[in-house]
């Protein structure tokens, strides 16, 4: 029995299976994290060492050097705009008895996505 037990000695058998079950229980809990964890990390050395093996990598076949998707660019170059207006859904215009009744509510307008041929 260790020196920090709060149990009588009688009961060592009991707190050795409680040990056990609780480093069973973390086991199980973060096992699947850190193996997702090292495969990344060995699929990343993998990677990084194929693109430059000569003759065969991304190198010596003129590709370029992989890289993260952005958050504030899309694959097609063209900037992301975040908005927390919804966007693609047609709302019914919120009419409170204004006299500009044709005018919707500024919650539910259209955000477009800028253009790289946008100047704004």
């Amino acid at each position: 029995m260790g020196l920090l037990s709060i149990l009588p000695p009688s009961f060592a058998g009991v707190e050795t299976w409680i040990t056990r079950l609780f480093l069973f229980l973390g086991l199980v809990a973060i096992g699947p994290w850190a193996a997702l964890l090292i495969y990344d990390l060995l699929l990343y050395i993998f990677r990084a060492g194929a693109y430059e093996i000569p003759f065969i990598g991304g190198r010596a076949r003129g590709k370029t050097r992989p890289r993260a998707p952005s958050l504030t660019e899309r694959p097609s170059g063209h900037r992301r705009k975040f908005s927390l207006a919804s966007r693609g859904i047609d709302r019914p215009v919120l009419n409170t008895g204004t006299a500009d009744a044709d005018s919707q509510d500024a919650r539910y307008r259209r955000i477009t996505e800028e253009n790289a041929g946008d100047s704004s």
